[in-house]
C-alpha cells in the first residue's frame, strides 16, 4: 500500500534480453499486428514489465504506517524542499530560504481592466530584456479611449519626461475644464453682486425719494420738532429712510405716548402719533402751571393757568416739562379721572399734601363757603368715592366738611 508523500519504487536497471524482443515484435512498425493468440491483459507481461511487484504492494493492506522507515520519510521530504527551493526563483536568482515574494499594486482608485494580448506580452519581454540601464524598469499602461497605451520607463527615469503626449493632453484638457469652472463660478458670484449694487443704486436714486409726509393725531406735540421730523424725511430715498430714528425723535416729545414712522412706496411716508391724556394742572413755586397726565407726567409748562382741567392746589414743585411730579400728583390724576360726573361737575379743586400724601377736595356747595372732602390717604379711592356720592345725593345743604376716609363718614354742619 502506497502512502502520500512516499517516493515510488525504483524500476530495475536491467531488463532481460527476451522482455525486450516482446516488446520490439509488439510495437515495432514492421509488426502492425500483434501475433496471434498473444494477450496483453495477461498478468505476466507486467511482471516481464517490472509493474507486477507495485500492483503487489498496492494490494497489501496490512502494511502498516508504522513499517515506514523515519529516516527514509526525512530524506524524502528534505530532497523535495530542496527541489521546491531550487525551483522557487526570482528574475533567475533563487530565494533565500524562508523568504517571500511581495507584490504590491498601490493606486488611488481601482484601476480598470486592461487586457494584454500576445504581441503586448511579447513586447515587454523585449523591452525588458534590452533594458540598456540593467535595472529594474517601470511599465505605464494608460487608459485612453482607443484602447491601452503601453509605455515603458527605463530605471531612474522620470515619468513626467517620457509621458505619452496623448495622456499628458489629458491632464492638460482636465485642468482647464476645472478652471473653466472655476470662471464660471466667479462670473455667476460678479453678477450676483453688481445685480445687488444695481438694485442698490436703482432704490437710492433720487428717482424714490421721499416727497409726501403725512401726520395725524397730533394736537399737542411740539411743532418745531414735528417740522424738524418731516424736513429729515424729504427728499431722502423711501427704501432707505431711518424710520427707527425718527420715531425715537418724536418719542422724546413729552406730549407723544407713542410714534409710528412708516413708509409708501414711491414717494410717501405716514407718521401716527398718539399723544398722552392731560387730567390736571398745578402751579409751581415759578407761577408757571403744570399740565400732568394719569401718571403725574408734566406734559407741559405754560403762564397762564389751563381751565379745561382740574386744578390741584397745595405747596407744588417746579418740575419741567417731561418728568414726573411725583406719587401724591400721580394720585390725585387718578383721582380726577375715577370722578362719577355728578361729583366732577361740582369739584373745584382737589388738594395734595405732599408731605403726607394725603388728599382733599373742594365742592361747590349751597352757601358762598365751598365744602371741604377730607379723603385720607391714596388707598381704597373707589370706596371714599362711593361714599362722598351717598351724600352728595342726600344734599350738601348746611354742610360745612365731609370725612369718608373711613367706613363711619364724619358731617360737620354749616360753618
Amino acid at each position: 500500500m502506497k502512502h502520500r508523500g512516499q517516493a515510488p519504487e525504483p524500476l530495475p536497471e536491467h531488463v532481460p534480453d527476451n522482455v525486450l524482443d516482446e516488446l520490439n515484435v509488439a510495437f515495432s512498425a514492421e509488426h502492425p499486428a500483434p501475433p496471434k493468440g498473444y494477450d496483453f491483459d495477461d498478468p505476466s507481461i507486467d511482471r516481464l514489465l517490472g509493474l507486477g511487484e507495485l500492483d503487489d504492494a498496492d494490494d497489501d493492506d496490512d502494511v502498516d504506517d508504522d513499517d515506514v522507515d523515519d529516516d527514509d520519510v526525512d530524506d524524502d521530504d528534505e530532497l523535495i524542499d530542496d527541489a521546491d527551493l531550487h525551483d522557487e526563483q526570482v528574475d533567475g536568482q533563487p530565494v533565500a530560504e524562508g523568504s517571500r515574494r511581495t507584490i504590491v499594486i498601490t493606486h488611488e482608485e481601482v484601476p480598470d481592466t486592461v487586457y494584454l494580448d500576445e504581441n503586448l506580452g511579447q513586447r515587454f519581454r523585449s523591452e525588458a530584456r534590452t533594458d540598456p540601464s540593467g535595472g529594474r524598469s517601470t511599465v505605464v499602461i494608460g487608459d485612453l479611449d482607443d484602447g491601452p497605451e503601453v509605455h515603458q520607463l527605463a530605471a531612474g527615469s522620470s515619468v513626467g519626461g517620457s509621458m505619452d503626449p496623448r495622456i499628458r493632453a489629458r491632464r492638460i484638457a482636465n485642468r482647464r475644464a476645472e478652471s473653466r469652472k472655476r470662471l464660471i463660478w466667479v462670473a455667476i458670484a460678479s453678477a450676483i453682486v453688481l445685480a445687488v449694487v444695481g438694485a442698490i443704486a436703482v432704490v437710492a436714486s433720487p428717482i424714490f425719494d421721499v416727497r409726501d409726509v403725512r401726520v395725524q393725531g397730533a394736537v399737542y406735540t411740539d411743532a418745531d420738532v414735528l417740522t424738524q421730523v418731516v424736513d429729515s424725511l424729504k427728499g431722502h430715498p423711501v427704501l432707505l429712510v431711518d424710520t427707527a430714528a425718527a420715531e425715537r425723535r418724536l418719542r422724546s416729545v413729552p406730549w407723544v405716548e407713542r410714534a409710528k414712522v412708516s413708509t409708501q412706496f414711491p414717494h410717501g411716508v405716514t407718521i401716527d402719533i398718539r399723544e398722552r391724556k392731560p387730567v390736571a394742572t398745578f402751579q409751581g413755586g415759578d407761577s408757571q402751571f403744570r399740565v400732568i397726565d394719569v401718571q403725574g407726567r408734566v406734559l407741559d409748562v405754560i403762564a397762564g393757568q389751563p381751565t379745561a382741567y382740574a386744578l390741584i392746589t397745595g405747596r407744588n414743585p417746579d418740575t419741567v416739562r417731561g418728568e414726573f411730579a411725583g406719587g401724591p400728583y400721580a394720585s390725585a390724576a387718578e383721582l380726577v379721572v375715577a370722578l362719577p360726573p355728578e361729583i366732577r361737575s361740582i369739584t373745584t379743586s382737589i388738594g395734595v399734601d405732599s408731605t403726607t400724601g394725603t388728599l382733599s377736595m373742594l365742592l361747590k356747595g349751597t352757601g358762598r363757603t365751598p365744602v371741604d372732602v377730607r379723603l385720607g390717604d391714596t388707598s381704597a379711592l373707589d370706596d371714599k368715592l362711593a361714599r362722598l356720592l351717598s351724600q352728595v345725593r342726600k344734599g350738601l345743604r348746611g354742610v360745612c366738611s365731609l370725612d369718608v376716609s373711613t367706613s363711619e363718614v364724619g358731617v360737620v354742619p354749616g360753618c
